[in-house]
Order: structure tokens, then C-alpha cells, then sequence
């Protein structure tokens, strides 16, 4: 809340944010400094009280605060590319950034048939890659898509192939990591009680 607040008065500040030649440039990446260093202060300026909830958690301490700040700087971060970005513009390798999506999800699916071939727990990683790439590809093939049939077209092949091999590819990836729960749990309840 408190970092929107700073987002939202750092907006007012700007003049003519609506214009494209503003999130361009070296102050575009001195903003992006800046906001990761506002998200710093903020976690900071809160730590006592975080730490306080977070004692005796380890190495669990530091990735929490550090999901903490990237929440902070993601909101403020939003919130600015929302007054900024132009709704067309003209992407340069927009066949390579396709590409390489698609590479990645052929690679993912590879890994996870491969590592379930070999009964590694790392299959459960490579299958939560996989589903979450191919909710990112069904977002901008229809945010991306023009009026009319293409997209539709890439409704329907969000809605009939990209979501529904999302939402298996994540079942199995819960599966995966609660399969080996239950052995574990005994164990370390039997040590416990040792």
C-alpha cells in the first residue's frame, strides 16, 4: 500500500508520462534503480517488525523479505508501465521471441518426460516450468491477437489446448511433490520421537 502511495505521487511528479519517447532511455532504467531501491527502504524501514514474525525460520527469512521487496517494486513497477507503455508499438524479433517460447515449452516437456522416465524429482520442477509457460503463451497470444479471427482463434486455442495442458501439467507437478510427503513426514516424526 505504502509503496503504491510512493508510486502514485512519483506518477503525479512526471510530466507528460503518456509520452512513448519518456519510457525510453537511461532514465527509464535510473527509474527501475530507483524503485528497487524505494522497495529496499521500505522493507527496511518495516524489518523489526517482519524479523519479529520471521525468528527461528533460517534460510527462510531471507527469501521471504526478498519476495517482500520484489512485491513492493512489482506494484510500483505496474503501476508506472500502466501510465507509460503505448497500447501498439512495433517489436523487433517478435518471430524469435515466439520461437524461443515455443523452444522453451518443447524443452520443459522434454525435461519432465525424461525426468519421469527416470523417476527424478526433478520432474516436478520441469512440469511446474512447462504449465506456467504455457499460461504465459495463452496470455499474449490473446493480448497480443488483433480483432476479429485471430483472436478467436487464439481464444480457442488457449481455451482448448494451452490451458488445459497448463492445468495437467501443474496437477502433476503437485502430485509429484506430494507423492514422497507422507515418507517423509513418518521420518521425521520417528526422529522426533527418537
Amino acid at each position: 500500500m505504502i509503496a503504491a502511495v510512493a508510486g502514485a505521487a512519483a506518477l503525479a511528479a512526471l510530466p507528460a508520462v503518456r509520452d512513448p519517447a519518456w519510457s525510453v532511455g537511461p532514465h527509464f532504467v535510473g527509474l527501475k534503480i530507483g524503485l528497487v531501491l524505494l522497495a529496499i527502504v521500505l522493507v527496511l524501514r518495516v524489518r523489526r517488525r517482519i524479523l519479529v514474525r520471521l525468528r527461528g525460520l533460517g534460510w527462510r527469512r531471507t527469501a521471504i523479505a526478498s519476495g517482500a521487496a520484489a512485491v513492493l517494486f512489482y506494484a510500483v513497477w505496474i503501476f508506472y508501465l500502466s501510465g507509460t507503455m503505448p497500447s501498439v508499438t512495433v517489436a523487433y524479433n517478435w518471430s524469435t521471441a515466439w520461437l524461443a517460447l515455443d523452444g522453451f515449452e518443447a524443452l520443459a516437456a522434454l525435461l519432465t518426460a525424461v525426468f519421469l522416465f527416470r523417476g527424478s524429482i526433478y520432474a516436478a520442477l520441469t512440469a511446474a516450468a512447462f504449465s506456467t509457460s504455457l499460461c504465459i503463451d495463452a496470455l499474449f497470444d490473446v493480448t497480443t491477437a488483433a480483432q476479429g479471427p485471430p483472436l478467436v482463434t487464439a481464444i480457442l486455442e488457449a481455451a482448448l489446448v494451452e490451458l488445459p495442458f497448463a492445468a495437467i501439467s501443474g496437477m502433476l507437478a503437485i502430485k509429484l511433490l506430494t507423492a514422497g510427503r507422507p515418507q517423509q513426514d513418518a521420518q521425521s516424526a520417528e526422529s522426533r520421537s527418537a
